[in-house]
């Protein structure tokens, strides 16, 4: 029996960073504009979000990442166009807690969260080196339904969470079977196309080799389609 799957790239603008911050020792200097573009999966019987974007960031943090964003390219807005509100999503994975990746969480309140357990757990109490990258306002919002996740997980059918920490400590990816195609969000294991394909780790790191090792398991996917949380050139599917 084939499940009907239907996935559809979401655009919530984009925000400027230097762009050695997606690709280990390179670009140092160069700004990006880095794509945000959580993923919807519509199911037969469920809905699920992959990661929901920056959001509006808190005051004190504006400065630092310039938003660049269109009229419609807002969680809310981009849903809409699916015929979805927020209380229509059953499921959200977020691929890990840094503040670009969970920014709409606050929105889902209806919806069961999945997000490894060392994730969870760092994001609350991360080390000097990685502070920068999670925000406490965007994590802990009342009414949020967080569930731990320790490695692989089917989450719906054909829908499967994999573990890929490096990155930050316990990031995941996620492959949704369509077919004899796998789709698979890389999340910012590989933010760019060229850090799957030259096995160039991401510039932020919780664990270079894990990152490494995490590139290695995505390739080995096989008939994979590989989604880019960041490429600014795939916005489609």
């Amino acid at each position: 029996m084939t499940v009907r799957v239907d996935l559809r790239l979401l655009r919530e603008g984009s925000f400027v960073l230097d762009k050695s911050f997606l690709v280990y020792m390179k670009y140092m200097g160069q700004p990006y504009d880095a794509a945000l573009k959580p993923l919807l999966i519509k199911t037969e019987k469920e809905n699920i979000l992959i990661d929901t974007g920056m959001g509006e960031l808190p005051k004190k943090y504006k400065q630092f990442y310039p938003i660049k964003r269109g009229a419609d390219e807002n969680l809310r807005a981009q849903l809409k166009k699916h015929g979805l509100r927020p209380d229509d999503i059953d499921v959200v994975v977020n691929t890990h807690m840094h503040f670009d990746h969970c920014g709409n969480n606050r929105l889902f309140k209806q919806a069961r969260f999945f997000v490894q357990a060392d994730e969870l757990r760092y994001a609350r109490s991360p080390e000097r080196f990685q502070m920068a990258a999670y925000m406490s306002e965007l994590l802990d919002v009342k009414g949020l339904d967080y569930e731990p996740v320790r490695g692989r997980l089917e989450v719906a059918e054909g829908v499967t969470i994999v573990p890929t920490p490096g990155h930050s400590i316990g990031h995941q990816s996620v492959v949704v079977r369509v077919g004899e195609k796998n789709y698979v969000y890389c999340g910012d294991a590989s933010p760019l196309r060229e850090n799957l394909e030259h096995r160039n780790i991401p510039g932020v790191l919780y664990c270079s080799h894990k990152a490494l090792e995490s590139i290695d398991r995505l390739r080995r996917i096989r008939n994979a389609v590989h989604i880019y949380s960041h490429d600014n050139e795939q916005l489609t599917l």
